[in-house]
């Protein structure tokens, strides 16, 4: 497929949803307000996490409403094609209605973020603001090297850290599945 020409890492350019369908190649980008970014292949560490994740959700959300979406999957928060943002979370739970095509259209109840060398600014600025724009009720950024989970609820203006970094030897619970008790040392192994 001969598609558009890829972004430029100058960033000198901005992009929409449509563009990046049309780029070619294995690499995996992100748009946050029409700028590329290049997304790095996980480290073992940060898949073995999401696995863990993923497992916690997925067990819990069998048989309910709300389903959990792994990376890489497509993120976009409206449906027009010409939007500017196109994500891939760790991990997102959608509830209620959203749409899906080749992607998953609609804002997610709750974001997790795993960090990596390459990503921690990009996780705790760009897409904490973004997710926070778009009205993310819950946002987890996990850190694998200090084995610790910063939680963010949106206040109704923006999402605030909630002051606590939960670590192995405690529990935590989203707070829209409070009957969801998550052993932090688990998700660390």
């Amino acid at each position: 497929m001969n598609g558009m020409p890829k972004p430029k890492l100058d960033r000198s350019e901005t992009y929409t949803y449509e563009d990046y369908l049309t780029w070619d190649g294995p690499e995996r980008w992100e748009l946050i307000d029409g700028v590329p970014y290049l997304m790095a292949s996980p480290v073992p560490e940060h898949q073995q996490v999401a696995i863990q994740l993923g497992a916690e959700f997925a067990m819990y959300l069998r048989g309910k409403e709300c389903r959990a979406f792994i990376a890489p999957m497509d993120l976009t928060f409206e449906e027009n094609k010409r939007t500017n943002k196109v994500v891939q979370p760790d991990l997102f739970v959608m509830c209620g209605e959203y749409a899906s095509d080749k992607r998953i259209i609609g804002v997610p109840v709750l974001v997790i973020e795993i960090l990596s060398p390459s990503t921690a600014k990009h996780d705790f600025l760009r897409k904490l603001n973004m997710y926070q724009k778009a009205g993310v009720k819950e946002y987890w950024i996990v850190d694998p090297d200090e084995k610790n989970i910063n939680v963010y609820l949106h206040d109704g203006s923006i999402l605030r850290w909630t002051e606590t970094e939960y670590k192995p030897g405690e529990k935590l619970s989203p707070t829209i599945f409070p009957d969801l008790t998550i052993d932090v040392a688990t998700i660390f192994v």
